[in-house]
């Protein structure tokens, strides 16, 4: 492997189905070994709309976060948990958990899961499809 650079601005945006992911959330897929000469891990950055949110879901890997900007909440097993720029969650694998952007601006944070590629992870989600 040959060190690399990627600029957020020139990598797609994507997002998932508003009923069953959530409202207002989308995310850029930086690090991928289906996308760049890597293994081993793979991450990206997430953005979700004030009042959106990433449903409640699972997947059997760790996941860490790293938030970038705006205010929220996690919800873990143990509960709720407020998070800002600057904060850091570490996900174990198959730990339900979900993300609620509670400010006034977008909730912004980095992702990434020890795994070669991005779709190498297997979501579950866990609520019901919205109304």
């Amino acid at each position: 492997m040959q060190p690399f650079l990627i600029e957020e601005s020139e990598v797609a945006v994507e997002s998932g189905d508003e009923e069953i992911d959530g409202k207002g959330v989308s995310w850029r897929t930086l690090i991928s070994a289906d996308r760049t000469p890597t293994r081993e891990v793979s991450g990206g950055v997430c953005e979700i709309e004030p009042g959106g949110e990433l449903k409640l879901h699972r997947h059997p890997t760790l996941e860490l976060y790293y938030f970038l900007q705006g205010e929220g909440v996690v919800r873990l097993s143990d509960g709720e948990h407020a998070v800002r720029a600057g904060t850091t969650v570490s996900i174990p694998a198959d730990a339900p958990h979900g993300i609620r952007n509670t400010g006034a601006s977008p909730l912004k944070l980095f992702y990434v899961f020890p795994v070669d590629s991005f779709a190498e992870v297997q979501y579950t989600m866990l609520e019901p499809r919205s109304p």
